[in-house]
């Protein structure tokens, strides 16, 4: 069973939901994969985002889920997530599905719990390094080479040219087997005041009720 995720690989919000959806399969033992599909903001809102947005939501976050957001990069900020979107793609090309959302799960640790510059080959080199870490079955080189000769990014062009069709609110939109979809879930209620971003109220169960009414037995 597959299950859509559209989202930027540098929001927080995404890795939150990400990790969850991970996490709820685990417990219950599901057959389900959480297809990555990009999102990129860049393109998107046509620049990036700024660095003390992505700051401000990491901090509000990490307050609910502090191992998830030890240190989001150092000294170097990535000027575009395109290459890490490209290593995603090149990924599902060369080993499928399911590799591919291990790599996407790994660049998002890379970056918020790591301080990775996913923007750069050492770093995309080291999220992949960080995939086979939490399971994932990789030739390295494959996907490298893939990612260097592929043209990977023909495939982030199409998953952004499709977005346009469907109904995303925002990062994340989950796209359930149903037909239902559902943004950032459990997160929804908070505002921005000033510099600053506040959470009136959160559901961290929302991710799990939503995944086992769908695709539990």
């Amino acid at each position: 069973m597959h299950i859509a995720v559209w989202s930027e690989l540098h929001c927080p919000w995404a890795l939150l939901t990400v990790d969850r959806l991970r996490q709820a399969r685990e417990r219950h033992g599901l057959n389900v994969v959480f297809v990555p599909r990009a999102w990129p903001l860049e393109w998107v809102n046509h620049h990036g985002t700024p660095r003390h947005i992505v700051a401000a939501e990491t901090a509000a976050l990490g307050t609910h889920e502090p191992e998830l957001f030890l240190r989001f990069t150092g000294s170097s900020w990535p000027s575009t997530f395109l290459p890490a979107f490209e290593l995603v793609a090149a990924t599902r090309r060369t080993h499928g599905l399911r590799s591919a959302e291990d790599v996407d799960y790994a660049l998002r640790l890379a970056f918020f719990r790591h301080g990775v510059d996913v923007s750069i080959q050492d770093g995309l080199e080291r999220a992949l390094e960080l995939a086979k870490d939490y399971g994932a079955q990789l030739n390295t080189e494959t996907v490298l080479t893939e990612w260097l000769r592929g043209n990977p990014r023909s495939d982030v062009v199409d998953d952004y040219v499709e977005s346009g069709l469907l109904p995303i609110q925002g990062s994340p939109q989950v796209f359930w087997p149903d037909g239902t979809t559902t943004h950032n879930p459990g997160m929804t209620d908070h505002k921005w005041i000033g510099d600053h971003v506040e959470l009136r109220s959160t559901d961290p169960g929302a991710v799990e009720r939503l995944l086992l009414e769908r695709c539990g037995d």
